[in-house]
């Protein structure tokens, strides 16, 4: 599967803009912001997690990987878990 050229990298967070100053270029501002939440939208819907076999060395809270059960089985088998505070919780 290859990945669209539209994505631009895994996570991108949003930084809105400045307002213009100029009404005049307020429509241009807004068609920019919802063009960069847009590829934002886009680049989630995209997102595969591929099974893994290892614990990540230093997981942060948040982090979510696929587990495949048998190599790394964080107590649930086969899933996807989510490190919350300093645990893996399975989510599915």
């Amino acid at each position: 599967m290859s990945i669209p050229s539209k994505t631009v990298k895994s996570v991108t967070y949003y930084q809105p803009g400045s307002i213009p100053e100029n009404p005049e270029y307020l429509g241009e501002f807004v068609i920019r912001e919802l063009n960069k939440l847009g590829d934002i939208i886009y680049n989630v819907a995209q997102l595969r997690l591929e099974q893994t076999n290892v614990e990540p060395e230093k997981p942060r809270d948040g982090d979510i990987r696929y587990a495949d059960g048998t190599n790394w089985n964080p107590g649930g088998g086969v899933g996807i878990y989510a490190y919350i505070g300093t645990a893996w919780t399975k989510l599915s």
